[in-house]
């Protein structure tokens, strides 16, 4: 794997920028450090018996079906002890995972944990499945070898509970594409498993999961639970009741507001109602409380009674989902991309409202594949890994100037000609002080003639190596498909499937999150 530091381009949003370099903490817009020893100073946080004792039932509950592997029998066996803690991660139910982050995310957890946990204090790595998220547009397409493939739809209600009947004609697609060569039979008998085996989206998901990760003893949990819902009752009722993500964060978000854009605006209730397949934001009416589009209403009592008998028809939204995990998990971090974490950034103060430990949100690694052919042209022609992120307009420039044997830069003639109009100005100012704007304007014309002249000199040598240009803008376009990064785009399906070892050992051996760098897999078989 190859490396470059993070800070080198321009890849963050500046609040994640300012967070990983510590400008955050040094403003004291935040209270704690990015740090390895502020990590391992979270083990030891308040965590209730009791939740630990319901998420327990409820993972031996969700695994009861499996034949578990030897890690995933300890794992579930030490989350039942006091001094165990939790890493972990969490998305949407993509299909089939969606693009290659949903796979490298996790890895990223499973190692960290690993390196994390010792004899005293063993941390495990949790998969959050966010099964009651309801818009099925984002997760309902996979970019599978450059062939989008979406399950057409229009569900309503949180997306764990679709049934496997919905998805038929995308799992017969999806084979397909895969076709029925020896290099894709692995993949192909997870994939019909998880479907063949799972009634609802998350079944389905958890199935999928679990095979790509079960020897590593990654743990996944569907929060989607009467039971556990039990323990977010208390939650929900403040909420509705005295508006506490609203208020307590507000002057939090006024000082994040000066500086940066924030990812997430909380509401002044921030629950959904599900039942029936829907999945609508409460709000207040001046007799109580109604869905967003007054479908359904109900009295203070009402509503009190709904909370207290009916838990789990209450679903947090993306906020204090993030509430609802640390209620459930002993959680020492949460580990996410830049967007995830950018709303973990807006909620300490609403965590403290509720009293419950906030976690260290960590900045998951981002990873780009790459051809090892594709590697060895950029070195061949001295292109550094960082300038893959500028503009490709200038990477091309760059790359004319350094295949050209004639000099293109017009850096001499353009001071030559400052020279000469300097010297224009001092004679001008000895006549009649007003001459000084006329040459400046003349100044003005002659550098613009000059420079579009040097780009006549560019242009016309760029034709003499279209086929490197050519080869530039592919290798880009590859990593940066319709402009986004690759991992945010291309399922990583297809690195398994083409070299499931070096993919994964790459990840497993790439730096701590705490390194803040981004990694190039070099693949011999793409």
């Amino acid at each position: 794997m190859n490396l470059i530091d993070s800070n080198s381009v321009d890849f963050y949003p500046k609040i994640i920028k300012d967070y990983l370099s510590g400008e955050l903490k040094s403003k004291n817009i935040i209270d704690w450090e990015y740090s390895q020893e502020q990590l391992a100073s979270k083990k030891g946080k308040r965590y209730s018996s009791k939740n630990r004792s319901y998420v327990h039932k409820a993972l031996l509950d969700q695994y009861a079906s499996f034949d578990l592997t030897e890690k995933e029998s300890l794992h579930i066996k030490l989350f039942s002890k006091e001094s165990t803690y939790t890493i972990t991660t969490g998305h949407q139910l993509m299909l089939l995972g969606g693009p290659m982050f949903f796979y490298t995310k996790i890895m990223d957890v499973i190692k960290l944990a690993k390196q994390t946990s010792t004899s005293e204090n063993p941390v495990l790595p949790i998969f959050w499945m966010a099964s009651e998220d309801h818009d099925y547009k984002e997760i309902s397409t996979i970019n599978l070898f450059g062939k989008k493939i979406t399950c057409s739809g229009d569900n309503k209600g949180p997306v764990g509970r679709i049934p496997k009947e919905y998805f038929e004609d995308f799992l017969e697609e999806i084979n397909q594409v895969l076709g029925e060569g020896d290099e894709f039979s692995r993949i192909k008998k997870i994939i019909n498993k998880a479907f063949d085996s799972g009634k609802k989206l998350s079944q389905i998901t958890r199935v999928f999961v679990r095979e790509l990760f079960k020897e590593d003893g990654l743990l996944i949990l569907d929060a989607d639970s009467p039971d556990l819902k039990t323990l977010f009752s208390e939650v929900a009722q403040k909420e509705l009741f005295e508006e506490v993500t609203y208020k307590s964060s507000e002057k939090h978000l006024r000082r994040l507001k000066l500086e940066y854009k924030l990812q997430v605006n909380p509401r002044e209730i921030n629950l959904f109602y599900i039942e029936n397949g829907v999945r609508k934001r409460f709000i207040k009416t001046e007799k109580g409380f109604s869905t967003s589009d007054h479908s359904i209403f109900w009295t203070t009592s009402e509503m009190k009674e709904l909370v207290a008998d009916s838990p789990e028809k209450i679903s947090p939204n993306v906020l204090l989902r993030a509430v609802y995990q640390e209620i459930l998990l002993p959680n020492i971090a949460y580990v996410g991309g830049a967007g995830e974490i950018a709303y973990w950034l807006e909620m300490k103060p609403v965590f403290d409202a509720f009293q419950i430990d906030f976690p260290v949100p960590l900045v998951r690694n981002s990873y780009f594949v790459v051809s090892k052919k594709n590697k060895d042209w950029l070195d061949g022609y001295n292109i550094p890994l960082n300038t893959l992120f500028n503009d490709v307009d200038l990477q091309i420039n760059e790359l004319t100037k350094g295949l050209s044997f004639n000099l293109l830069s017009f850096d001499e003639e353009f001071k030559v000609l400052k020279d000469f109009f300097s010297s224009l100005k001092l004679k001008g100012e000895k006549i009649n002080p007003q001459l000084e704007k006329v040459v400046s304007g003349e100044e003005k014309r002659a550098c613009s003639a000059l420079k579009n002249v040097e780009k006549r000199f560019l242009n016309a040598e760029k034709k003499k190596h279209e086929e490197e240009i050519f080869k530039l803008k592919k290798i880009v376009a590859k990593l940066f498909p319709e402009g986004k990064p690759m991992e945010r785009v291309d399922s990583f399906i297809p690195f398994l499937v083409k070299d499931v070892v070096g993919f994964k050992k790459q990840i497993e051996s790439a730096p701590s999150l705490f390194d803040k760098k981004i990694g190039f897999i070099v693949l011999s078989n793409i």
